[in-house]
Parts: structure tokens; sequence; C-alpha cells
């Protein structure tokens, strides 16, 4: 089964329009097109169950996933202080799971390291188009890698009092959203 492009920014839809810059908007579509193909068509946020919500456990489960991670960031950048960089942020949490499996999926779970996958793949379409700033492009690709927060593994470990704002609030979000006990409604981004 092959996901065009179109139908992978459909499932993004509402999360690419929170970001209001057009070109983290389009630097962010390009890395969706730039994903695996298996994030679109069988990806469940966990295997074991352990990890997430029911809601998360099916096909589309990370696609379910990352739509909350972004919903939460979206309103955790304010608390956070850290709302001047909300295009970027959102971005980020939009790009953090699309290689969860790895660069193609053998195994069907999550790989430990899926995170410094997830900064290849913001580096490599970086270095593809010169979309974003250096800044830009650098504040993606650590929150992306440090999305994992005192679970990374290296190169991409260090102490949460040592994380910015911005990766904080990727971290958090990505943990908050995952979490049993929340509901949250990310089609209205309603709690």
């Amino acid at each position: 089964m092959s996901v065009s492009h179109e139908e992978r920014l459909a499932f993004f839809e509402l999360e690419l329009n929170l970001i209001y810059d057009p070109s983290i908007r389009e630097f962010t579509s390009l890395c969706l097109m730039a994903a695996p193909e298996y994030f679109f068509v069988d990806c469940p946020a966990s295997s074991s169950g352990k990890y997430h919500p029911l809601d998360e456990l099916g096909w589309d489960g990370t696609i379910v996933h990352t739509r909350k991670v972004a919903s939460v960031a979206y309103d955790l950048c304010r608390g956070l202080g850290c709302e001047d960089n909300r295009d970027l942020i959102i971005s980020a949490c939009i790009i953090h799971d699309l290689r969860k499996q790895g660069v193609t999926s053998e195994r069907g779970h999550t790989v430990k390291h899926h995170p410094h996958l997830a900064s290849e793949l913001v580096t490599e379409v970086h270095y593809d188009t010169q979309i974003l700033s250096e800044p830009q492009f650098e504040m993606v690709r650590t929150c992306c890698g440090y999305h994992y927060g005192p679970w990374s593994i290296n190169p991409w470990r260090k102490p949460l009092t040592e994380f910015t704002q911005e990766e904080l609030c990727v971290y958090l979000s990505d943990y908050i959203a995952s979490r049993k006990s929340n509901t949250i409604n990310y089609l209205t981004r309603e709690w």
C-alpha cells in the first residue's frame, strides 16, 4: 500500500495549520514526505500496550499520538515561556516519531534510538532544502533528539535541568500525551 504525498499531509492538516510561518510549515511537510511508508500504514504507538493509551495501539497509533503531542505543545508553549518558538516546537512534535520503528520497519517495534533517527531526518531535509535558518534547524533537530527525556540514549542524553525550554516543551508534551489517564481531543484541541 502506497500513501500519496497529499494523504500524508491530510493526516496532519490541523497540526500543520497551527504553524503560521510558511517556511517552517513547508519544512515540516517535506519531513512528512520523507518519512518511512510504514508510519502511515501500520505504526502503533506501542506494540506492548504498556506505554500508550488504547486509542494509540491501532495501525494509526503513532499518528494519533503525534497529533496529541502537537495539541499539548501548542498550549504548553505559553506556560513554559517559549511561545515565540511555537512554530518550531509544533514542527518538532510532528516530526519526533516519524522514524519510530527505524528508517525502515523490519521489526514492527519502537527502536530505542528513534529520537536520533528523527534528528537525522531533520538534518537530511535541512541540507537538501536549506529552508530553515541554522538556529531554526538546530532547534527542531535538538527538540526531536531530546524528546525521550530521561530515557534517552547517547548522543541524546542530558539532565532535564539542562534542557532548553523548547526541548522541555516537546519532551513534556510527548510524555503527557502518552499517559493513559489523559483524554485529549486532538481534533478540537480540547481536554
